[in-house]
């Protein structure tokens, strides 16, 4: 642990003495998860949860809180590149015992070139919303299309994932 702090560290530095990577570019909001999952074939997903907003600040006493979260998937070539992403934003109510989503919408994007979105959609069920999505990479020859879903899900205390 002291290892990967160190490193982190000496990274920090480096950044801020290269100048290239501004200061607010490395803050992480404490309230983000981030997930890796790396592919056979050298890309990877990463899943990264962010705070949309805490209807409980309103009301810190109610008993039926509400929350607002984001949950995205970004599909990376192995050089960091975002290829493709899709995202679903759920709205959640809890009380300690039950969870339930409310509302939910859905976004993709493919900035990447010869990559294009052909579809996405997205529903809700209990306490979880899910989109699914598919893209498009348009090659020399032949298009080949990739499909993602991700899924957000409360639990009875509030805690998404």
């Amino acid at each position: 642990m002291k290892k990967m702090k160190a490193l982190l560290l000496t990274f920090i530095v480096a950044a801020f003495a290269v100048g290239n990577i501004p200061a607010n570019a490395i803050e992480i909001p404490k309230d983000t998860l981030i997930e890796i999952e790396y592919l056979e074939n050298g890309d990877y997903i990463e899943t990264v949860i962010s705070n949309e907003t805490n209807d409980n600040a309103t009301c810190p006493l109610a008993t039926t809180k509400t929350i607002t979260k984001s949950k995205t998937k970004y599909y990376k070539n192995s050089a960091g590149t975002v290829l493709w992403s899709v995202t679903i934003k759920g709205t959640f109510t809890y009380d300690g015992s039950t969870s339930k989503c409310t509302s939910c919408s859905h976004s993709a994007s493919a900035p990447a070139s010869n990559w294009s979105i052909k579809s996405i959609s997205s529903s809700k069920s209990g306490n979880s919303a899910t989109a699914k999505c598919v893209a498009t990479y348009k090659g020399a020859i032949i298009s080949t299309d990739y499909s993602m879903s991700v899924t957000i899900t409360c639990s009875a205390n509030g805690t998404i994932s």
